[in-house]
């Protein structure tokens, strides 16, 4: 399963959750489970800046025109999508969630691969 999560430096409740995603793919090493964070359109530097004051343990796209977000229709941020090995969408969301909150990372385990 993977995390696609549309985010932007500027976007405070996207700073707000990555502490939390980061803590769910910890928890998480060893299943099947990995996160790509997908940037919107930012300067790389500034991507870098955020990076050095919060270290993520995934990796981190750009997307420079915004065309991936509009394919995945994340018109609002952040925009979180679990995929699952067949590559469908098994649970979206938008706006700010605590990944790492018990509940929610039990509903993620119950959708990974048994």
């Amino acid at each position: 399963m993977v995390l696609v999560n549309f985010w932007a430096t500027w976007c405070e409740p996207c700073r707000d959750e990555m502490p939390g995603i980061e803590r769910l793919r910890r928890s998480l090493e060893g299943r099947p489970f990995a996160v790509l964070a997908v940037n919107l359109a930012e300067p790389p530097s500034r991507i870098r800046a955020f990076l050095e004051k919060m270290p993520l343990g995934f990796p981190v796209l750009l997307d420079r025109d915004t065309s991936a977000a509009k394919a995945w229709k994340a018109r609002i941020l952040p925009a979180s999508f679990l995929i699952g090995a067949d590559g469908r969408i098994r649970y979206s969301t938008v706006g700010e969630l605590d990944w790492s909150q018990d509940t929610v990372r039990r509903a993620v385990v119950a959708l990974l691969p048994r």
